[in-house]
This record gives C-alpha cells, structure tokens and sequence, in this order.
C-alpha cells in the first residue's frame, strides 16, 4: 500500500447488488493486482471510497478478509457523492485508500458465549465479524445474532441471515411490519428475552446512539461486563487519520483508537451516546 495516507489506489467495481431502498452492496477490485494481493484489514476496519470530481467518504468493509476476490462495501445514498456512485456501472473506476482504524479481536471472543446486536445498516461492519466467527464455530459457545431493521425490505443481507441460523440463534426484529412479516415486531431490545449467556459473555454492536443507549441496559441486565461489551462507532468516521477532529469522544479518536471500542474505554465520553 501506498505510504502517503492521502493516496487513493485506483480499482473497479465489478457487482452491485440490490439491498435495500437506498442500499446497495458493491463488489470493489484494485486495479493493480499486487495491491489487491498484499490488502489485509481486520473486520471492523473502514476504507475511504473516492470518485474524481466528487469526493470521497468512510464507509466499513462488509466482507471477511479471507474473500480475496473482492471487497464488499455497503453503500447508503444519502449525499452528492453517494449520489454519483449509484450512478455508475459495473466496470467504473473509483479509488480506495485504507484500511483505517482498529477492528474486532476475535481471539477475546473465543471459549465465550457471544451476543451480535445490529441496527439497520450498523449490520456492514458485523457481518465480516460474523463470517470470521462461524468460519471458527467450534472456538465459541452459544452464538446469538439480533438484528433490528425499520420494514422487512430495509433488511440487510438477508441470504446471509437465513445460512447463520444453521449455525447460531437469529433473532430479527422490525419495526413496521408487512403481511408476509412472521418475526418479533417492536424494538431490538423485545428479543433479549429470548436468549440466555453466562456473565463470562462477550457482547458486539453497531448501531445508532439511541440504539445503542438502550442495548447497553439489555447487555448489562445480562450480567456482562463493560469490559466484555464492544461498540462499533463507525458512523462517526470523517477524516480517518486524526487531523480534523470531527470523531473525537472526550480523549478517544475514533477513528484512530475505534472505531471499535470496549465500553469500558469510553462510557466515560456522554459524546459517544449522543
């Protein structure tokens, strides 16, 4: 990888697929093959995604990093440079600078049962983490992954989903619910009735502030330690090397010290809730 931080490496988008309203998953390729070769990151890691003439913008790596083919990045349209990604094509060139930040230790999350909360499109980043989990099943105890999404159609990765239940307990949630809808209707938090961990659990989420103001009373009413509690503050992603301080929690860079986090390393920053 380049050593100028600033430098994009040109590649190519070689699929887009349909997630969601507003939501598309796209497969990215370097153009040099030696750069795609040596590119490693750990789940929980960001990139910048650039398109000349626009901009550029954060965004987590959704796939594991055993999948060398390609990256997959998930990508809500919601501004002028997103705008200009969704209309481009398979074959498009853009440019990819990262990876950024730290990412989730798996190693601390072996021997333990292991509770995967997500929020809407806070799911990007878990699903690497779960893809690197079920590849080691065996390592871990019971395995619970809860998912709130708005509608049916705002969920994510829904054939990924269904595969996880052979392997772990899914609970899924929504909060507006269709005719063809048979799960938990209501908030994330109604499906925590419905699992059962030791206090020696590990617990991982990503979400919005609000989401994550009221998982964290579910996980500790649990029995877990703040310590055994991870945040994935992803959303709060700007500049992704400490210069322009619009990630800052009290004394954290999220971008440089997260954006994953122990909740014992910042429940002290009321920042990180807002």
């Amino acid at each position: 990888m380049p050593k100028n931080l600033y430098y994009p490496n040109k590649a190519k988008i070689i699929f887009i697929e349909e997630q969601a309203p507003g939501m598309r998953l796209f497969g990215i390729r370097f153009s040099d093959k030696n750069i795609h070769q040596s590119f490693n990151f750990v789940p929980g890691q960001f990139v910048f995604l650039s398109l000349l003439g626009h901009g550029e913008f954060p965004v987590s790596i959704s796939s594991h990093p055993n999948e060398k083919d390609c990256l997959e990045l998930l990508i809500r349209n919601v501004g002028a440079v997103t705008g200009a990604l969704f209309g481009l094509n398979v074959g498009a060139e853009v440019g990819i600078r990262g990876p950024f930040g730290n990412g989730f230790d798996i190693r601390k999350l072996y021997g333990k049962d292991l509770v995967v909360v997500a929020g809407g499109c806070g799911v990007a980043p878990l699903r690497s983490l779960m893809k690197g989990v079920l590849i080691e099943r065996k390592k871990f105890n019971k395995i619970y992954f809860l998912y709130g999404a708005r509608t049916p159609k705002d969920m994510l990765f829904k054939k990924d989903i269904q595969a996880w239940r052979k392997q772990c307990g899914v609970y899924l949630t929504v909060d507006e619910p269709d005719s063809s809808w048979k799960e938990n209707v209501g908030l994330i938090t109604t499906l925590f009735g419905s699992i059962r961990v030791d206090k020696a659990a590990v617990a991982v989420t990503c979400g919005s502030p609000a989401m994550f103001k009221f998982v964290l009373v579910e996980l500790k009413a649990l029995g877990l330690k703040d310590s055994n509690i991870y945040l994935s503050l992803e959303r709060r992603m700007k500049c992704g090397i400490g210069k322009c301080q619009h990630c800052t929690c009290g004394d954290k860079y999220v971008c440089l010290d997260g954006p994953v986090f122990a909740f014992s390393e910042i429940k002290e920053n009321p920042e990180v809730l807002l």
